[in-house]
C-alpha cells in the first residue's frame, strides 16, 4: 500500500484525531508516556483542542488521516534556547513500519535546525528497545540514566536520557 506522508503542527482541528492516538499509546504502549491511560481517557476533546493552540505537537499524516504525533519543545530562555526536548514520540501501531516514524523524526530535526538548535534532548524507558534503536539510528546518544524517574503502577522505572547534538561536525544529516 502506498502511503502519502506528510509533516504538520498540529491545531485544534486535529484534536479529536490526537485525543484518539494519545490514549491508544497511553494504553497499548505505556513505557513510551508520562500520562496514564486513565488521564488520557479523562481528557477532553476540547481540552486537546486548547494543548494543540499552543503549537508545541507536530504530526505526521497519512493521506490527511493523522497517524502519529511528537512534542518539540524548543527552550526560550537565553541561556538555553540552544536546546530543545522532543516527547512523547508516537506511531500508531498499524503503521509501524511504514516509515512514518521516520518522517515526524526527519521533520522535527528539520524544524530545529531551521530554528538553531544545538542539542535535542529525549527521555526514554530504558526497557522501551524499539524506541532506543529508533533514536540510536537517528544519531541520538544516552549520556544519562535516571532511576526512579518514572512509577509506573507504583513500580520505578529507569529513563535513559538521550542526546542529538546538531552542531557537531559528525552529525548524521538526513
Amino acid at each position: 500500500m502506498a502511503h502519502t506522508f506528510t509533516y504538520t503542527t498540529l491545531t485544534p482541528a486535529h484534536a479529536e484525531a490526537w485525543r484518539a492516538l494519545r490514549l491508544e499509546g497511553a494504553r497499548d504502549f505505556p513505557l513510551g508516556f508520562l500520562v496514564s491511560a486513565r488521564e488520557a481517557e479523562a481528557l477532553t476533546v476540547e481540552r486537546c483542542a486548547e494543548i494543540l493552540k499552543f503549537g508545541a505537537l507536530r504530526g505526521v499524516l497519512d493521506a490527511g488521516r493523522l497517524i502519529g504525533f511528537c512534542g518539540y519543545r524548543p527552550q526560550r530562555f537565553e541561556r538555553t534556547r540552544h536546546r530543545a526536548e522532543i516527547g512523547p514520540f508516537f506511531v500508531t501501531a498499524s503503521a509501524h513500519g511504514t516509515g512514518a516514524a521516520q518522517v515526524l523524526m526527519d521533520g522535527i530535526l528539520a524544524e530545529a535546525r531551521a530554528d538553531d538548535i544545538a542539542r535535542m534532548e529525549l527521555t526514554v524507558d530504558a526497557e522501551n528497545a524499539r524506541a532506543i534503536a529508533f533514536y540510536t539510528r537517528n544519531g541520538f546518544q544516552r549520556i544519562a540514566t535516571l532511576e526512579d524517574n518514572v512509577r509506573l503502577d507504583g513500580v520505578s522505572r529507569t529513563d535513559l536520557w538521550m542526546v542529538l547534538r546538531l552542531d557537531a561536525p559528525n552529525v548524521s544529516r538526513k
